[in-house]
């Protein structure tokens, strides 16, 4: 019987490690991203740049891609779970309002790599975040600003006050008074990423005030501050992309954001397995921002003294920029 007994344990173990052997490895995920998008992919800006980014993946990284707009904050949880139930290795959440949906669903699939820009989320472990140095690029084009008024009003227009983009605003007041102490920065906020009505309406009582140079930051806010400017002599500083198109005769430059940039960066560190879950912050020094072409309206002796602004930046000659992330 203790014979019988030890025959049919060795015959159990040999089975056991039979199947073992002949399980089914499991599968690496596809070469495959997904986005989310909370405004349309068309609208000139923030949402826009990102499908810029995801296209490159596609189109220079071999990526098959996915992408959904208009996304409602209470679908965030369903669209992360499903991208992520469908096999997708990167999951990218464009905006600062993903942050929690994403902190909950990566540690549901910590095998899927997920990506937050513009916000703060990450786990030390599947979810990252990214950054731009906000602060730095607001302090860029208020040195401009303070260059270029005549009226020593200046105006900010944003939509929703959240961390980077308030940190854009205070390094643009930075500026203007290291730049133009004489200069009065007006701030005004819409509350709505999507209200291209309150953006004119903000950037028009502005210039009721004798505001002559303004910046936009925040979508539907650049919309209406560009549409506010056209046919008068105001002058308008662009977000996110490059936005002459706006107000052809209005625009002295625009503060650009890679999403391109960011992406790849990110999409090649993720398949040397070097991504972390960390918060990465990328600026001009890392080709994640840069200006755009100035208007005709820029003297030379200013688009210089701004470029010099720039290089010192770049070469961490200029560090206060009078805000944070």
């Amino acid at each position: 019987m203790k014979r019988f007994s030890i025959i049919l344990l060795c015959v159990v173990m040999v089975t056991t490690a039979f199947v073992a052997g002949c399980a089914k490895k499991e599968e690496p995920l596809a070469k495959k991203a997904a986005m989310l998008l909370s405004g349309p992919a068309n609208d000139g800006g923030w949402n826009q740049l990102a499908y810029e980014g995801l296209m490159t993946l596609q189109n220079e990284k071999g990526f098959e891609v996915a992408l959904t707009e208009n996304v409602k904050q209470a679908d965030h949880l369903q669209l992360l779970r499903n991208y992520a139930n469908q096999g997708y290795k990167y999951i990218i959440a464009h905006g600062y309002e993903y942050g929690d949906a994403l902190t909950t669903v990566a540690e549901e699939f910590p095998k899927v790599t997920f990506i937050q820009i513009g916000g703060v989320a990450h786990n030390n472990k599947n979810l990252n975040a990214v950054l731009f140095t906000s602060a730095e690029a607001g302090y860029i084009t208020g040195v401009l600003a303070a260059l270029m008024t005549k009226t020593n009003k200046i105006g900010l227009v944003g939509a929703v006050e959240i961390p980077s983009i308030k940190a854009d605003f205070e390094g643009f007041k930075k500026a203007v008074a290291d730049f133009n102490p004489n200069a009065r920065v007006i701030e005004a906020w819409t509350g709505s990423w999507t209200d291209i009505a309150k953006g004119k309406e903000a950037a028009l009582a502005q210039i009721a005030q004798g505001v002559d140079v303004i910046m936009a930051n925040g979508d539907a806010a650049n919309h209406g501050a560009a549409e506010a400017v056209r046919g008068t002599n105001v002058l308008y500083i662009g977000w996110s992309r490059d936005q002459k198109e706006y107000a052809p005769d209005n625009h002295i430059v625009s503060n650009v954001q890679s999403v391109s940039a960011i992406l790849v960066n990110l999409v090649d560190k993720g398949e040397a397995g070097e991504l972390k879950g960390e918060l990465h912050i990328m600026g001009y020094k890392e080709g994640a921002q840069y200006l755009s072409e100035f208007g005709p309206q820029v003297p030379e002796s200013v688009r210089q003294r701004v470029m010099q602004v720039v290089q010192d930046v770049i070469d961490g000659k200029i560090t206060d920029f009078g805000g944070g992330q």
